[in-house]
């Protein structure tokens, strides 16, 4: 029993696809992850590393780093965990912090940042949201969905950077991948009464029947309006009625009015996640 590391994508999905297509929804990271590395959707810099768990040659742990993310805990047993901070320390592998279950993650923290001058802090408390049947929001606001127009692409990469200030995510250059959603059709956009265009909700491909919504994003000057509501059931049942079985999202749990608006359009929740930063 041990934790294998590989910097191939294949060899990695080759070992863990099938044991997380076991539940898409609770996996969707570490699955729609492998899509986009192994289509080159997404450009992935040096550092990159994937690790299984092997017990008596059947897969039971799943994990990886894709920089500039934190490690991401998609299947990762407790009895496992001090020897996968073995195994990333022999590998001489760098962690910005670690994505997992509450539990899981804070543990794996404490055995990371043990004995060394680094500490963990939490930078974010997610929830991973799901719908097989979302429901408008009532009242429907003023306006219309419409899928993003390719001369829209300047105007996105502005929102998504907004998006991921206001979440304190990990700076990333998101023009190829609102480039490329909006071509897929992927990205929609509310547009109020009089043409403007007014929030965001966009969505991954589906991996194993599971879409993944997000980012979502209303600009301050046109929240509390019901357009992010509105915006987010669109895609949403956009999904489910061409490609997918179940849609998932993630809210930050720092925003209590995301979370209910989330629950009124439909989705139920499924599991929280956090992210810890490691610092010096």
């Amino acid at each position: 029993m041990t934790w294998h590391l590989t910097d191939s994508i294949e060899v990695y999905a080759e070992h863990v696809w099938e044991q997380l297509a076991l539940r898409p929804d609770l996996n969707t990271l570490a699955l729609t992850q492998i899509e986009t590395v192994r289509s080159g959707r997404t450009s992935v810099g040096d550092g990159r590393v994937f690790a299984w768990w092997d017990d008596a040659g059947r897969t039971r742990g799943a994990a990886s780093v894709t920089p500039p993310y934190e490690l991401l805990l998609s299947l990762v047993p407790n009895e496992t965990l001090e020897d996968l901070v073995t195994a990333l320390r022999e590998h001489r592998t760098p962690l910005p912090g670690v994505n997992g279950t509450p539990d899981t993650a804070t543990r794996f923290a404490e055995l990371w940042t043990a004995g060394t001058s680094f500490r963990a802090q939490f930078a974010r408390r997610l929830r991973l949201y799901g719908t097989e049947n979302p429901a408008a929001p009532a009242p429907v606001p003023m306006g219309r969905a419409r899928h993003a127009l390719k001369n829209e692409v300047d105007l996105l990469v502005d929102w998504y950077a907004a998006f991921d200030q206001e979440l304190r995510n990990r700076p990333n250059d998101p023009r190829k991948s609102v480039r490329e959603r909006i071509e897929s059709g992927l990205t929609w956009i509310w547009e109020d009464d009089d043409g403007t265009p007014s929030s965001l909700a966009s969505r991954h491909r589906p991996t194993a029947g599971v879409s993944r919504v997000g980012p979502v994003y209303t600009p301050p000057e046109h929240r509390r309006r019901g357009f992010g509501a509105a915006i987010t059931a669109a895609c949403t049942r956009d999904a489910l009625d061409t490609d997918s079985t179940t849609a998932v999202l993630f809210a930050d749990l720092a925003n209590p009015t995301s979370n209910a608006i989330y629950r009124r359009i439909g989705y139920h929740p499924l599991e929280d996640r956090v992210v810890l930063s490691f610092a010096s």
